[in-house]
């Protein structure tokens, strides 16, 4: 009689447990999804994506997928160091014969939307960055892309290409850099996977200039290498070719300009009689200038390697000139105070010099001289030696006069020299 009573109780027991059971999953169907009636648009869905692999390429092995691809650039970043950043859209668009239906089975649906990590797609990366990691390949995964019913695919993904260029900043800021950015299969060969322009490449119609550079594009082309490890692949790639000038102006105003009031400057304090007070204190006033425009290009200079922007050399050129200038300033005015006498080598060619029209020209401020060097030439040479004395009396102020102009006019010349040498000569285009 127990063991009836404990049957029956482990038998109530079970029961009320699978009650209790039936309830829960009553109650997660009254809760659930909603039972849906497929549409066309999830039938096409099932049908294209059942068993479908995104890291199998679509075509047979032994046959080639078209890649077609064009760059539509938006804004643009380069630094001193050489790093272009381009901010892009990329268009890609390929066949995928998996991806085929018949438009009139699905209530002639001809496209649909679909993210593009849920297909194929081409692996093409950045060959010259050397570090994928700072290109936005990622974005390409989250894009939606267009899918035709012909297994047509079009992806247009925002992507941050990443190329270290070969500045050169000798020009500077009449610099211009020429920045690639080359593009290809990273794993696939010529006959697996070909890349093409879709027309001549780059739409560049959409792109908002910069406030430091302008940015045109050279060339964008198609070319194939072979390399002696698998001399019966083609590697295809697509090189983009972009000319970087920098806007000049703000520089140039800053740099430039007062480097020609500087070469002014240089030559006013030549050009200034070396026993006035002024001569010496313009000289010192563009000195200082020098320096202090020195110091301030130093620190807004891009580095440049080895070879120097020609700016620092030009102000490093006129640095020195202003420093002979203050130098010989100072000279010629102790010269002109000296007592001593005159060696008779240096009193022979100041003669001489006075002795000529040219010499004349030189010392024509000083009456006396002038009128030293008209009587030196007269027929009557009876009061020769008498002017001579004359000479030797002031010899040291016109050998100082003399010392004066020749300086000038080598500075000038020495100036040209520079400007030639420095200047590029498409700095006025």
């Amino acid at each position: 009689m127990k063991i009836l009573q404990i049957l029956l109780f482990f038998i109530s027991s079970w029961c009320s447990l699978c009650a209790y059971i039936d309830a829960e999953e009553d109650d997660v169907v009254e809760r659930g999804c909603k039972s849906l009636k497929n549409t066309p648009l999830l039938e096409l869905k099932k049908f294209l994506f059942c068993d479908y692999d995104t890291t199998v390429r679509s075509n047979h092995h032994k046959s080639v997928t078209n890649v077609t691809i064009k760059l539509i650039p938006k804004m643009m970043e380069f630094n001193g160091d050489g790093v272009l950043n381009l901010h892009s859209w990329m268009l890609y668009s390929w066949t995928d014969a998996f991806l085929t239906w018949v438009p009139s089975d699905y209530s002639g649906i001809t496209y649909i939307h679909v993210k593009a990590y849920d297909v194929w797609i081409p692996d093409l990366y950045i060959y010259n960055s050397g570090d994928l990691s700072t290109n936005d390949y990622n974005t390409i995964y989250n894009t939606e892309c267009l899918v035709l019913n012909t297994g047509s695919i079009i992806c247009i993904p925002a992507i941050k290409y990443t190329s270290k260029c070969s500045p050169n900043f000798t020009y500077w800021p009449h610099d211009q850099h020429k920045c690639r950015i080359v593009l290809g299969s990273w794993s696939h060969t010529g006959e697996e996977l070909d890349v093409h322009l879709d027309g001549t490449g780059v739409d560049m119609s959409s792109y908002e200039n910069n406030t430091v550079w302008d940015f045109k594009l050279l060339s964008a082309e198609k070319i194939v290498k072979k390399y002696k490890c698998c001399p019966n692949d083609t590697f295809p790639r697509i090189d983009y070719t972009f000319l970087l000038t920098r806007h000049h102006d703000i520089n140039h105003k800053s740099y430039i300009t007062p480097a020609i009031a500087l070469i002014f400057l240089t030559l006013t304090v030549l050009w200034l009689d070396s026993r006035s007070v002024e001569r010496i204190a313009i000289a010192s006033v563009n000195f200082i200038c020098h320096l202090l425009c020195m110091f301030d290009l130093q620190w807004i200079m891009p580095y440049n390697g080895v070879n120097p922007p020609n700016i620092m050399l030009f102000y490093r050129e006129s640095l020195a000139l202003a420093t002979f200038a203050l130098i010989l300033t100072a000279l010629l005015r102790k010269l002109q105070n000296m007592s001593l006498d005159m060696p008779n080598w240096m009193f022979s060619i100041t003669t001489f010099i006075l002795s000529n029209k040219a010499g004349r020209i030189l010392v024509s401020n000083d009456e006396e001289s002038k009128i030293v060097g008209e009587s030196i030439v007269a027929e009557d040479s009876s009061d020769l030696p008498k002017y001579k004395m004359k000479i030797k009396e002031s010899s040291w102020r016109y050998f100082a006069t003399i010392i004066e102009w020749l300086s000038f006019f080598c500075v000038i010349l020495t100036y040209i020299i520079i400007l030639i040498i420095l200047v590029p000569s498409g700095v006025g285009k």
